[in-house]
């Protein structure tokens, strides 16, 4: 018996209710009042388990593994065994009240029979007196709703044999990757293929799945649709629960009218994740219940017998916390102390990708991805950039960005990328959206000189000061034909409101553009990531691009590049100063020493000879040594003839 099993003779048994006639045959029309008198006559379990008991289990079916299933009708009609009344109340023929109705209907009733067989399944418990106004009111609304739901079809059937089709695979190893892989290829592959139907499930529209007893496989369909479906197509968010509780009443209430004994353990155990998935233990408990009746008839060597361990895991969990900690960062749940140290324990972490070992075959919960502990300042972060080892591993194609957007990136294809713009190279060509509109950046450039800097995230402190000195310089960045575009890997909603911002605060206006760069697919090619710039907080672990700063020629080529960690502020003013630099010595090809400022002698190039160097400055030549000759400032010179 498993922990938290309720004995028979702790639960009690239900008072014999008084005896009503023995209906013979009633017309239709007098058939919901005769249901209600038996209902009113009755106590049964409520849906949260917190009184009474399952019925006793019909004997299990003949042992199968997963391989090896006992032969099935080839449609979704299954006859149930025959199983124990609810109740044993005094009646001809030894019928309980509730066989009374059921043989008082006729053969053409059928599937009115199992409606009403579904409703004294679901009904809430009431006293034995009879029901109150409420209640009754209840039952008379799920009658109404059963009755005059849609007859299941050809179509439901072939529609729910496809989604099993999908779901129940040939094998356990392609099982355990569809179920437990957590692959975005997989989550994108389901809403496609199955979530306008998703979204029916879940306004209640296919309840009726839930009601036919005779085709209890219709059952386990729909629970794929709410239970496993859901969870991939809303991966890491609140709405991969928010059908949970419905789930659980459609279980509970199958489980009361017996469905369970009929269906083989690989269509039983969805019944079983149900419970396991919710954060009560007394569905845990009942999880327990059901799986171990199908456990029974698994083979040692069955690799469904795996659940066995991991719904006692569940039950652990629960035990222990009431809750699932991996949940709290999704529900926006405050974990405690104890909770976040338990999280670093993967033997606990449903969240992430169940797979079998290989050196051991366990089959073991593993991180989705990888995170690395950096130091920066004497603080401690993590980093979603992958360690030197998972470049070549199984990993390279499982690297995440934790992004607003959800998106993907390979390892591989990201650290290829990174650090491929060099000196010299022609600056990578693209389309963006920015703060001031799409543009294509070549076409942006045109015939300016391009300072293109990338700044880590919107709405912190150096970057504010940067972007609002960056504003207050536009006269000096006309005066030297210069266009400024920043970079950041946050949206352009963001960008709008931090922009408001920036000009309030530094009492500017910003009108150069800001890339938003959500994906890092520019930041990728122009290598502004790096193991050091990442968020924390919320969004713990998001990559973001370092204070990477660009300066790129009307050649469309890459003149100088400058790298900044993330708490160190840029001086925009040597960037000016470097970008005279640059164009003083591209115009007039001279060289600048050390702490060059405009105006100051600049160096003759090593490569011009002497001859040339006399004949290009006007003889305007001081050699200090063979390799060291001065020049004054050209630029000077220019004006100065020109004055």
């Amino acid at each position: 018996m498993w922990p938290g099993k309720k004995s028979s003779a702790s639960l009690g048994t239900a008072s014999a209710p008084s005896t009503p006639t023995s209906p013979t045959k009633p017309r239709f029309k007098n058939k919901i009042s005769t249901i209600i008198d038996v209902f009113g006559s009755r106590k049964r379990l409520t849906d949260d388990g917190s009184d009474g008991e399952l019925n006793e289990p019909v004997p299990p079916l003949p042992s199968s593994s997963f391989f090896h299933v006992k032969a099935k009708p080839s449609t979704l009609d299954r006859q149930r065994p025959e199983s124990p009344a609810y109740d044993t109340p005094v009646l001809p023929k030894a019928q309980t009240a509730r066989e009374s109705v059921l043989a008082a209907l006729s053969t053409e009733e059928t599937n009115l029979r199992q409606k009403i067989k579904v409703v004294l399944a679901g009904l809430e418990e009431v006293k034995e007196t009879g029901l109150d106004k409420e209640t009754l009111q209840g039952v008379m609304a799920d009658l109404h709703h059963l009755t005059s739901s849609k007859t299941i079809d050809s179509e439901d059937v072939a529609l729910a044999e496809r989604i099993l089709g999908f779901y129940v695979k040939p094998n356990f190893e392609e099982c355990l990757a569809l179920w437990f892989g957590k692959s975005k290829a997989t989550d994108d592959d389901i809403w496609a293929r199955f979530g306008e139907i998703v979204a029916r499930a879940s306004n209640n529209e296919m309840d009726s799945w839930a009601l036919n007893i005779n085709r209890p496989r219709m059952l386990v369909a729909l629970i794929i649709l709410l239970d496993q479906f859901r969870r991939n197509m809303y991966r890491d968010t609140p709405d991969m629960y928010t059908r949970d509780h419905h789930c659980v009443k459609l279980v509970k209430r199958a489980i009361r009218a017996e469905v369970p004994a009929v269906l083989q353990p690989i269509e039983g155990v969805f019944l079983c994740l149900v419970l396991t998935h919710t954060e009560n233990i007394q569905d845990q408990m009942l999880c327990l219940e059901q799986w171990t009746q199908y456990s029974k008839q698994l083979r040692v060597q069955d690799p469904l017998n795996v659940f066995d361990e991991i719904f006692k895991r569940h039950v652990a969990v629960i035990q222990r916390f009431g809750r699932f900690p991996h949940r709290n960062e999704i529900l926006g749940r405050v974990s405690t102390n104890e909770e976040l140290e338990f999280l670093q324990d993967n033997t606990f972490r449903f969240d992430m990708p169940l797979k079998k070992d290989p050196e051991t075959g366990q089959l073991v919960f593993v991180p989705a991805r990888r995170h690395r502990r950096v130091s920066v300042l004497g603080f401690e972060y993590t980093t979603m950039l992958p360690d030197k080892g998972e470049v070549d591993a199984e990993y390279d194609a499982a690297f995440q960005f934790l992004g607003p957007h959800g998106i993907v990136m390979k390892t591989k294809e990201q650290l290829t990328k990174q650090g491929y713009v060099r000196l010299g190279d022609t600056a990578p060509d693209f389309s963006c959206e920015t703060s001031n509109g799409p543009i294509k950046f070549h076409e942006y450039i045109g015939d300016s000189w391009v300072v293109l800097f990338s700044h880590p995230a919107d709405f912190t402190p150096i970057c504010t000061t940067e972007f609002g000195e960056t504003a207050k310089l536009k006269s000096e960045w006309d005066k030297r034909n210069t266009k400024v575009i920043g970079l950041s890997v946050d949206g352009l909603e963001d960008h709008a409101r931090w922009i408001a911002d920036i000009n309030e605060v530094c009492n500017t206006t910003v009108e150069f553009p800001i890339i938003a760069d959500s994906d890092r697919r520019i930041a990728m090619l122009f290598g502004m990531l790096d193991s050091t710039t990442f968020r924390h907080g919320e969004r713990k672990g998001e990559t973001m691009t370092v204070r990477s700063v660009f300066i790129i020629s009307p050649k469309k080529r890459v003149e100088l590049i400058f790298s900044y960690p993330a708490h160190i502020g840029r001086n925009f003013r040597e960037i000016l100063r470097t970008l005279d630099a640059l164009q003083l010595s591209m115009k007039y090809h001279v060289a600048t020493p050390v702490n060059w400022m405009p105006g100051d002698d600049t160096v003759v190039l090593p490569f011009i000879t002497d001859e040339e160097a006399e004949s290009m400055f006007d003889g305007d030549v001081r050699k200090e040594l063979s390799y060291l000759r001065w020049v004054r400032d050209p630029s000077t010179r220019v004006l100065a003839k020109e004055n």
